[in-house]
């Protein structure tokens, strides 16, 4: 997977970046349902194909672009995107949580979602890519942002992890740290009754303790990385199986129906039946 990712990270680090190859979704309006919205930066990439999405722009401005193959699309922390699936079309999406960077690509053949692949480069953090990033926070925002500085601050972030996954390539991976044994462990046992005590005391180590590794370590705070994990399989079951609304909120781990379409609400801006409508058949 990760020999794809870095095929289309050298082919767009090929590319020139101009202030036309990077556009930038920096405006206040209010998303639109199923809209994607992250309180972490994003890029999105047309690899293949033509995109059709709503981005914000201005105060209160909901713009429609076309982002033929070969452009990005810069979606800063707390802001959104909204593709509109029509002509076939990969993309791929590059997420830049605290310590890792997880990576999505799209494979949409005009009617469904075919080959939808998830990589993730974990504890991945560098001085650079730091630095890049607060840079971009810090300009995107500026109205109606189409600066070469901008573009280049983008290019320079995707060339950065082009160099992070081939030297990942090439070097063998270290030992698992504790708060990947303990992701490892939750994502494993999404569907059972744990919480932060049971967790604490399967890795011997105090609740407060375990509290803390995550606010240290992590994007996510553990109850957050919990709810996140078990709506990540209800999605799935969502889109995959005719499985009733609480019988998908059981299997996930969820005791309570209406707290589980709460949670999902919350994360996904819309509710459990609705996701499923929009999304059977997709994999996820």
């Amino acid at each position: 997977m990760s020999a794809f990712i870095q095929s289309i990270l050298s082919e767009f680090s090929m590319q020139c970046s101009t202030s036309d190859s990077v556009l930038v979704a920096n405006g206040n309006a209010r998303p639109p349902a199923m809209a994607y919205h992250l309180h972490v930066p994003r890029i999105e990439l047309t690899v293949k194909g033509s995109l059709s999405m709503l981005l914000p722009k201005g105060e209160d401005k909901i713009v429609k672009y076309q982002r033929p193959v070969g452009t990005v699309t810069y979606i800063p922390a707390n802001s959104w995107n909204s593709p509109l699936w029509g002509t076939p079309v990969i993309c791929m999406s590059i997420v830049f949580w605290k310590q890792d960077v997880g990576f999505s690509i799209s494979n949409w053949d005009g009617t469904q979602f075919k080959e939808v692949e998830k990589f993730n480069l974990e504890n991945s953090s560098s001085s650079v890519r730091d630095r890049l990033l607060e840079l971009a926070e810090s300009l995107a925002w500026v109205h109606n942002n189409r600066g070469e500085t901008f573009a280049h601050i983008v290019y320079a972030l995707l060339n950065d992890l082009l160099h992070q996954i081939t030297d990942g390539m090439s070097n063998a991976q270290g030992p698992l740290s504790l708060l990947d044994e303990i992701k490892s462990h939750i994502d494993s046992h999404y569907q059972a009754d744990i919480n932060r005590e049971s967790v604490a005391a399967t890795f011997n180590i105090s609740p407060g303790y375990l509290s803390r590794l995550f606010s240290r370590e992590s994007d996510v705070k553990f109850n957050e990385y919990l709810k996140l994990a078990r709506i990540s399989r209800s999605k799935t079951l969502l889109t995959s199986t005719n499985l009733k609304i609480n019988e998908v909120s059981e299997k996930c781990g969820f005791t309570d129906t209406n707290y589980f379409c709460k949670v999902f609400r919350d994360i996904n801006d819309c509710t459990p039946l609705e996701y499923r409508r929009k999304n059977k058949g997709v994999s996820i």
